[in-house]
């Protein structure tokens, strides 16, 4: 065998190993998935490509009010796009590489009455003033609706910054209007939903706030939302 071929051997080998360890441009990684999310949503776990390298990977975003890296954690943040990086250092014979994908996130869409606050669905706004009435703090009245969407807000709805609220029974309702804290408080003092189930099927019953005088309505009527926990 020639002193060129044996080279050339040599060569192709050399090429052959950095190619399979790394290589100037590192290895080549596996899929790196698009990413979805909306306002609002909870951190997303990021799984790394696959890879031949030992080497660990950290993340970048190149837009942090969209997606925010922690660990191997994007915290979502507003609707937007941005670039998500994962890259792998070099590692003994090993070059260092990256790849990237794509995170969307949409807009939160929020159902009136509720706003969208930093992508998430809240209360509205009011000027009357939230009470505590024994171990129960109350959400003011200040919207009406049927039955089933005044236990669903309460039940989904970021209210004063807290989560765990519900639709008072009738009996939590008749109290607070017997105790008084309601004088001055700006709520509006009209039938109100309870958690109750009323005389007929698919009724509730409502409290008027002004007299205590208890109703029972159908579902599909509105009156208005107070919320407790």
């Amino acid at each position: 065998m020639t002193t060129t071929r044996i080279l050339s051997l040599v060569v192709t080998g050399a090429l052959f190993l950095l190619a399979s360890c790394g290589g100037n441009d590192g290895v080549e990684l596996g899929p790196f998935a698009a990413l979805t999310a909306t306002e609002g949503d909870a951190p997303i776990r990021l799984t790394a490509p696959t890879s031949k390298s030992p080497a660990a990977f950290f993340y970048t975003s190149s837009n942090t009010s969209v997606g925010r890296i922690e660990g191997d954690t994007i915290i979502v943040g507003v609707a937007g796009t941005s670039t998500i990086t994962a890259q792998q250092g070099a590692k003994g014979s090993y070059y260092p590489t990256s790849t990237s994908t794509t995170l969307t996130v949409a807009k939160r869409v929020c159902e009136a009455p509720t706003v969208n606050e930093n992508g998430v669905c809240v209360a509205p706004a009011t000027t009357a003033s939230y009470v505590t009435s024994g171990a129960l703090s109350w959400m003011p009245t200040s919207f009406g609706m049927a039955w089933a969407a005044a236990d669903a807000f309460c039940k989904g709805v970021k209210i004063n910054g807290s989560n765990g609220w519900r639709l008072p029974t009738q009996f939590e309702l008749t109290s607070l209007v017997g105790s008084g804290e309601l004088a001055n408080k700006g709520w509006i003092m009209l039938d109100t939903w309870s958690s109750t189930a009323g005389a007929a099927e698919k009724q509730h019953y409502a409290v008027n706030l002004a007299t205590s005088t208890t109703m029972s309505f159908a579902d599909e009527n509105k009156a208005y939302v107070t919320c407790v926990r």
